[in-house]
């Protein structure tokens, strides 16, 4: 088997790469980091409401935490839409590297990615079970079965 040696572009899109890879890992933190910010801040939120309401259960109790989760919903799968977007952009600087060393068998997965792809994925199910939870307990306080 022949040595590798890099080109100038195999080297410029390997530093790409690096640069588009380091993009992904911190945008990967951002989102684990929402999801443990979004439910302190659920917690830090009921806790104060507890206390401005002298306890006495209303519909803030159920409508305060929904949009806080909507919020951070909407913050994490824009996270995630754009860390799909670098990974996309990865292979693609991996393919021309192939291509330029006539590595025709180098399988490079097909990645896609859309909003509605990035609003319900796995990675977003502490959020499906928080507004399920939340719409549950809200349905319940209209419907009386919590006491008011």
């Amino acid at each position: 088997m022949e040595e590798y040696k890099r080109t100038c572009e195999d080297e410029l899109d390997w530093a790409n790469i690096y640069q588009l890879h380091e993009a992904t890992l911190q945008i990967s933190k951002s989102c684990f980091e929402f999801k443990k910010i979004c439910v302190g801040l659920i917690g830090a939120v009921l806790a104060v409401t507890v206390k401005l309401t002298g306890g006495e259960i209303g519909h803030s109790y159920f409508s305060i935490p929904l949009f806080i989760c909507l919020g951070f919903w909407v913050a994490d799968l824009s996270a995630y839409y754009y860390q799909r977007k670098t990974r996309i952009a990865m292979n693609e600087k991996f393919k021309a590297i192939a291509a330029r060393n006539d590595l025709d068998d180098y399988n490079i997965p097909k990645l896609s990615i859309s909003w509605f792809m990035a609003a319900f994925n796995h990675s977003m199910s502490l959020y499906y079970a928080l507004l399920v939870l939340g719409l549950g307990g809200w349905l319940s306080y209209a419907l009386s079965f919590v006491e008011k």
